[in-house]
């Protein structure tokens, strides 16, 4: 009887430690197939991080520029009797108002899944996460803002001159002379350039965040 049971006790532990085994394998085989495709996920963010970071540069070099037409408008139109109108409608005719918008497609997909925080190197999760969660985020605000402020500005106080410039006929400067040294337009320009300076800042802050993601993802990708 003693021994009926030891080898029935044996067999009960040989296919506990079975069962056991095969659930380690398919939880060792689940983790080791989730973390290739994290590293999928990385490779996919990493692209979009590298064009981001093409993009951000250029839209901070136009509104570099843009800043630098605003100073050069409100300089000329500090002293009243001297105005340079052909200048200032140059400058005005070469504003704009280029915004960034990130690419969140790929980190969006693979937060979805939990991967990213399930099987991913906790500093470099946090440093994706604080990229699109908070300098995205901010700056998407900021961009909405500066639209805002830009359309209204455009509309009443740089088409209509644009158009001035550009006709190719003959202009009234004493009426452009008027319009330019008024309070109102240049307390306008004032308000432009300050949300243009405002802007720059919340995108240099962005580029630094992507520069130190695509570093983070490069070593993490090489080490995996």
């Amino acid at each position: 009887m003693k021994n009926i049971f030891a080898r029935g006790g044996i067999e009960f532990l040989a296919v506990f430690l079975g069962i056991a085994l095969s659930f380690y394998v398919e939880e060792w085989q689940n983790t080791k197939d989730q973390k290739n495709l994290l590293n999928k996920d990385c490779k996919n963010i990493l692209l979009d991080v590298n064009e981001d970071i093409t993009t951000i540069t250029n839209v901070i070099k136009s509104n570099k520029e843009d800043l630098k037409s605003c100073n050069a408008i409100l300089r000329n139109v500090e002293d009243i009797s001297s105005i340079n109108i052909d200048s200032v409608l140059l400058n005005l005719s070469s504003l704009g108002y280029p915004t960034f918008f990130g690419i969140t497609k790929s980190y969006k997909l693979s937060y979805s899944t939990g991967r990213l925080n399930l099987y991913g190197d906790d500093d470099l999760i946090s440093e994706i996460s604080r990229l699109y969660d908070h300098y995205y985020e901010r700056l998407k605000i900021n961009s909405n803002l500066y639209d805002q402020v830009s359309v209204r500005f455009f509309d009443t106080y740089v088409s209509k001159n644009i158009a001035y410039a550009r006709s190719g006929f003959d202009y009234d400067n004493k009426e452009l002379e008027d319009f330019f040294s008024e309070k109102v337009f240049i307390n306008e320009v004032l308000t432009f350039r300050g949300r243009v300076g405002n802007y720059i800042k919340r995108l240099e802050e962005t580029e630094v965040q992507l520069k130190k993601v695509k570093a983070g993802l490069e070593e993490y990708i090489e080490i995996n």
